[in-house]
Parts: C-alpha cells; sequence; structure tokens
C-alpha cells in the first residue's frame, strides 16, 4: 500500500473524535458569523447571543474567534472570558479572573483598583501592539452576571474609550440573558442596555437534513488529523468506504429521520423539534468510534446505526428533562 493509502497511526484514544476537542461549522454558525460581523464592522458596544443549553454556543465562539482573526486580522485581540457563579459579586475577584481569562501572569496579586488598572494597561498594550484601536470581548454563561458586574465592564469600556479604544462585548448565554434585558429595560437601566445588550441575536439548533448535511460534511471535508495528512474524520474511520467515494454528507435525511422518529416513538416531548448540537456530536462520534473500522468495522452506516448512536447520545434524556421545565 502507497504512503496516501496508509492509514495514519494515531496514540489510543487522541484522535479528536475520541477527545472532543475540534469543532465543525454549521449552518447556524455561519449565520451568526454573518450578524456578528456587523455588529464589529459598526463599532457595536456590545450584543447578545442566546438559547437554550447544549446548543453548541461555546463551541461557536471558539470558531467565530478564529474566522474572525482570519477574516479580519489576525493581530486583532480577542478573548473569551467565562462567567463563573458568583454567589457575593467580589470587584477584586471578578477582575482577578478576568486577568486569568485574558492569561495575565499577574492575575492574582493586588486590590481590586490594581488589578481594574493591570487588565485595562494589559488591554491597552495589546491594542498597541496589534496595530489596531479594537477589543473584542466573549463573555460565555453571560446570565450569571450581576447589575453590578456590568457596572464593572462599564468601567473598562470607558477607560478604554478614553484613549481611543472601541471595545466590543458580546454576552453569550441562556434565555435568562433577554428576561435581564427585560427587567433592565423596565428599571431604565439605559447605561447597561446602551452599552453592552443593543443587538441581540437567538441562536438554534439544527432544524432540518439540510442543517445536518452541513454539520456531516464537515466530518468529511472540512477535518483533518494528523495536521496536513489528508485524512479527514471520515476516511479515518471509514478508509475503505470512504476510498469508493462514500461520504456522511449522503447520511443527512437519515439522520434527520432517525431524530425525528425516535421522537414521536418517545411522544410528550413539548419543545421545539431543534436537534442541539452537542448531540448530533455524541450521535456522529459514536458512529465513527462504535462502527468504522475501530469497532465493528460495517461496510457502511445504516439508519438502524444511525437510530443506536442516537438513542446513546443521551438526547432523549436531554429533551424530556427541557420538556419538563416548558
Amino acid at each position: 500500500m502507497d504512503d496516501e493509502r496508509r492509514r495514519p497511526f494515531i496514540p489510543k484514544d487522541s484522535h479528536p473524535i475520541e477527545t472532543g476537542r475540534y469543532v465543525i461549522p454549521t449552518n447556524e454558525i455561519f449565520n451568526l458569523y454573518t450578524e456578528i460581523t456587523k455588529w464589529i464592522k459598526n463599532r457595536a458596544p456590545g450584543g447578545i447571543i442566546y438559547g437554550r443549553p447544549r446548543l453548541g454556543k461555546t463551541r461557536a465562539i471558539e470558531y467565530l474567534k478564529r474566522i474572525i482573526s482570519v477574516n479580519y486580522d489576525s493581530k486583532l485581540p480577542i478573548y473569551t472570558i467565562a462567567c463563573r457563579q458568583y454567589k457575593n459579586p467580589n470587584e477584586g475577584v471578578f477582575f482577578e479572573d478576568l486577568l486569568r481569562d485574558v492569561k495575565h501572569a499577574l492575575h492574582s496579586s493586588g486590590k481590586s483598583n490594581i488589578k481594574r488598572d493591570r487588565l485595562t494597561k494589559f488591554l491597552i498594550e495589546r491594542t498597541e501592539s496589534s496595530g489596531t484601536n479594537r477589543v473584542i470581548m466573549f463573555i460565555d454563561d453571560a446570565q450569571r452576571l450581576f447589575e453590578i458586574q456590568y457596572g464593572w465592564l462599564m468601567d473598562i469600556y470607558n477607560e478604554l474609550d478614553n484613549y481611543g479604544i472601541s471595545l466590543t462585548v458580546i454576552l453569550v448565554g441562556q434565555e435568562e440573558l433577554i428576561h435581564q434585558r427585560s427587567a433592565f429595560i423596565h428599571a431604565k437601566k439605559a447605561q447597561i442596555i446602551g452599552r453592552f445588550m443593543v443587538h441581540e441575536y437567538k441562536f438554534t439548533g439544527l432544524k432540518n437534513s439540510g442543517d445536518i448535511q452541513t454539520c456531516l460534511k464537515g466530518y468529511d471535508a472540512d477535518s483533518e488529523y494528523p495536521t496536513n495528512s489528508g485524512w479527514s474524520f471520515t476516511r479515518y474511520y471509514f478508509p475503505d468506504s470512504f476510498c469508493e467515494g462514500k461520504r456522511l454528507e449522503s447520511c443527512a435525511e437519515d439522520v434527520y429521520d432517525a431524530f425525528k422518529n425516535l421522537r414521536q416513538e418517545v411522544g410528550q416531548l413539548k419543545n421545539t423539534f431543534e436537534i442541539p448540537m452537542q448531540y448530533l456530536t455524541l450521535t456522529i462520534e459514536y458512529a465513527l468510534r462504535s462502527f468504522g473500522v475501530s469497532g465493528e468495522n460495517v461496510e457502511w452506516l445504516s439508519k438502524s446505526h444511525w437510530k443506536d448512536a442516537i438513542l446513546n447520545s443521551g438526547y432523549l434524556e436531554a429533551e424530556a428533562q427541557q420538556s419538563s421545565m416548558n
């Protein structure tokens, strides 16, 4: 067998399908990117991305950061802040968390005002070295923020603005974010709305076979491991079938029907039919691992294989739980 046809050797449990450390683009991510770029071009101070849990919002952020850097400026400072569960908001702890997430070496020393100044100076230095006057900050799980923490963010926004630097804060979280926005409007908190909640975008799951097809195509063509090997995820787990021209993309209708039919079999699910990205990903990973060359080594994936993969993904249990909360 020539080198091109030889399956790469990969240490056990280290392939991205095993580790889960990869991002596959979806139609919803492309739609979100179109919306986010409008905010960035217009130098909007902030906006909200919201949706139910497990739709893939956190992974979408990582993909967005990558393509924004490529399409705008690779040096554009873009940061992701993981919002912690704060029982009693503390300014020192808050700025320490921000410093940690922007990878500042000195995140824990000093009082709150020193940490705030350190963060501001860090962001100013990054914009100066990048040759831009922009900072993009994604705050994940932003529904956890308290009103006082918006005030602390406003301090950073105002200080950067004094230096001619535009800060865009993109709040990413669950649907509680919209309720918080409504509460701020009712309380006439115009300074918070105007800074961080002018725009909004509802992030949704996969709704049809076309959405699933785009995702499956990512495993066929938009994935590769090892880097520069030419071996997509589909090819690695189904090398012979891939060589014969088979692609996961062609399974889109089977996958969609399997999800839909299983929901109908269970019944009593009140929530709208949309497939959270997490459970489609778990379904695909199970199918590749269990039925590919490293598992049962079947010739190709059938409807029954997809049904089995969905049942093992935890999708139905999660939907039942979500439905009970509606």
